[in-house]
């Protein structure tokens, strides 16, 4: 699994990428619904608290939170209480865009650590997908004194915050872009060099 400072970093990147399609309204940042974006962003990892949410398969621990479904299901229900409270037109289409991606990235990192298996069919099928190679560490066990925590957090957010910097550099408009190419081209190169070296470590 990525951490959860990963996964909160890459639901506010989200907010603010896709918010560059929304800068002819009002562009100021809503915080009760980055709040909400949060929260999503780490909410499959509610397995770790309950019990239910984790079957075993084929001597493997599955987490059916880890699911497309699991992962979309709260999202879906943001939309459709989106729409029951009046939200439409292009605010309602981004906001809806938002949450979706936000809920995905979840799955996306824990896919990328390359460790844990994820059910990501369920319930269609119980059959888990790994990756054979990791471009993320996986979140370091939670103590102070656990060196590979603070070790795993920097490759993570070495490869998390480089790469979404570019992507929200490369979405600003036209105007100036050649100016920002050289910290665009920077930022994917850091980045690379993290997963080159998160791509090095045991995936045990």
């Amino acid at each position: 699994m990525s951490s959860f400072i990963g996964h909160s970093w890459v639901s506010i990147a989200t907010y603010a990428i896709t918010q560059q399609w929304h800068a002819a309204e009002d562009s100021r940042p809503k915080w009760p619904w980055i709040a909400w974006l949060l929260v999503i962003a780490s909410l499959p990892d509610i397995d770790y608290r309950i019990a239910a949410f984790r079957v075993q398969q084929a001597n493997q621990t599955l987490r059916i939170t880890h699911s497309c479904f699991g992962a979309l299901l709260i999202p879906v229900c943001t939309i459709l209480g989106l729409w029951l409270l009046g939200h439409r037109g292009h605010a309602f289409k981004l906001r809806s865009l938002q949450v979706v991606l936000v809920g995905l990235s979840h799955l996306i990192l824990d896919l990328f650590t390359g460790v844990s298996l994820l059910p990501l069919l369920y319930p269609l099928s119980m059959q888990g997908f790994k990756l054979p190679f990791g471009l993320l560490p996986s979140a370091g066990r939670i103590q102070l004194t656990n060196y590979f925590l603070y070790r795993n957090l920097f490759i993570e957010l070495g490869v998390l915050v480089p790469l979404s910097i570019s992507l929200l550099l490369s979405v600003q408009g036209v105007a100036q872009f050649s100016k920002r190419r050289i910290a665009i081209a920077a930022g994917l190169i850091i980045s690379i060099g993290f997963m080159i070296w998160a791509s090095t470590l045991s995936r045990q």
